[in-house]
């Protein structure tokens, strides 16, 4: 038996030359005609079984991959963390040292920040380990300490001033009286040469 024919479609030009789709059955007689661009969007917009399949394998093979790494990255920071630690562990100084910086950024933040952000780097401090701890309360007795001796040197060098121009007032004062009563005199002493020459001068006048 001879195969069955299938419905096909055939390219032709309209009046104006614009390209079309000519739907015709399997007898060859005309169902549809559509014009070639829209039945090509239309045919982009279809997808076939085996294109879905294919994009639905891409996307499980991409999730697979995007797991794998995340694994591989927490495994790294796990890793990571327990080299830290036992570095930590073994080495005093650089715990010291880390203890050291922590204590000055605590030392800013109390600066800083008002109340209730002191009551949250305290509690953060509580959480610290004992060495960190213990390096905190040094640093803050050796910034008291060294904060009441910078406000005793501050008030001996302000009364040392104080002294100083008490002491420049008095005799600036003194020597502005000492010079004011030496103009006077000299004021005097001029004004009675001028009169004794006024006299001299003026003629049938004397006495």
């Amino acid at each position: 038996m001879a195969a069955k024919k299938k419905a096909r479609r055939t390219t032709q030009r309209s009046s104006k030359g614009k390209k079309l789709y000519v739907v015709r059955d399997a007898k060859g007689r005309i169902k549809d005609v559509q014009t070639y661009k829209r039945a090509h969007a239309a045919d982009l917009r279809k997808k076939s079984k085996a294109e879905v399949a294919k994009k639905k394998a891409t996307r499980k093979k991409a999730a697979k991959k995007k797991v794998a790494r995340k694994a591989v990255t927490k495994a790294d920071v796990r890793k990571a963390a327990l080299k830290v630690r036992r570095a930590v562990a073994k080495s005093p100084k650089t715990a010291r040292a880390a203890a050291k910086r922590q204590v000055v950024a605590v030392r800013k933040a109390v600066k800083k920040a008002p109340g209730q952000a002191k009551a949250a780097v305290r509690k953060a401090v509580r959480k610290m380990p004992p060495q960190a701890q213990k390096a905190i309360k040094q640093a803050e007795s050796s910034i008291s300490k060294a904060v009441a001796t910078a406000k005793k040197q501050a008030t001996k060098t302000v009364k040392q001033a104080e002294s100083m121009a008490a002491q420049v007032q008095s005799s600036a004062e003194k020597s502005a009286t000492s010079v004011f009563d030496q103009a006077k005199e000299i004021a005097s002493k001029v004004s009675e040469t001028v009169q004794g020459m006024v006299d001299n001068v003026m003629p049938g006048e004397k006495k």
